[in-house]
């Protein structure tokens, strides 16, 4: 379904550049170059709490990039990166209660450790010297996560997903580039498919109540039930990445 509307995308801008010069006319119709890209990366859920820590982190690309000229406004702008993103919560306290014991208190640091293959494909238009604009989608493939939590993981409230191995989203952005090759640029990206599966019932326990009783004539003493029903806790239906990006590059 993502690739058969980057092709549709694909065909709209080759019918806009239809009446203008084509590749064939240009002098460079392909240049290849490198990108780096420095992001802040925030969490999305309506979750009361996030699979990662804090929900907002640091990142950044490195890439390979492509740039295909279809036209002298248009062009086709794959690449391949390493993305990497990195989330820290600072100074968590968290009070917990237990049968037979005190409340316990742990105080310090959970962070996540993410690495990412990243393969953004946008169409450009550009208004050459002045600047540039593109949109497209942009595939995930998480090659690692790493994460090192304070609090003792019986105590943690993250343990109902899994990982999702591949990610699907949009990006769009602006630039400039220089007439010596270099050029700078941001990006907002917004994630489409889930980066993570999730229990919405992993929260559940029981509750259960109970009366006690006294025989008056015996005067023993019996405990029977009243009650007994699980609790669900809900705990959140999506989690999503959005991305802005400020990269600088340079075609070769």
């Amino acid at each position: 379904m993502l690739f058969e509307k980057m092709m549709k995308v694909a065909a709209v801008v080759l019918l806009l550049a239809g009446g203008a010069e084509s590749a064939a006319a240009t002098d460079r119709p392909l240049r290849l170059g490198t990108h780096l890209n420095l992001s802040k990366v925030n969490e999305i859920t309506d979750a009361p709490w996030g699979v990662y820590a804090d929900g907002v982190g640091s990142g950044a690309t490195l890439s390979f990039d492509a740039l295909y000229q279809l036209s002298n406004r248009f062009a086709l702008h794959p690449s391949i990166g390493i993305d990497y993103r990195y989330f820290v919560s600072d100074d968590q306290q968290v009070g917990v209660g237990c049968d037979g014991c005190t409340e316990s208190l742990w105080k310090g640091d959970n962070k996540d450790y993410l690495l990412y293959l990243e393969i953004p494909v946008m169409a450009q238009f550009q208004i050459p010297e002045i600047i540039y604009f593109e949109a497209g989608f942009v595939f995930d493939f998480m090659l690692m996560r790493k994460s090192e939590f304070y609090i003792p993981k019986e105590h943690r409230p993250d343990k109902c997903h899994d990982d999702r191995f591949f990610g699907a989203g949009l990006s769009v952005g602006l630039g400039h580039e220089f007439s010596f090759g270099l050029f700078v640029d941001v990006h907002l990206s917004y994630q489409l498919t889930d980066v993570v599966t999730v229990n919405k019932t992993c929260g559940s326990y029981t509750v259960s109540g109970w009366n006690s009783r006294t025989d008056n004539a015996t005067g023993t003493e019996s405990v029977e039930k009243e009650f007994e029903y699980i609790d669900e806790g809900m705990v959140g239906s999506y989690y999503l990445f959005n991305k802005i990006q400020l990269g600088i590059g340079y075609w070769f």
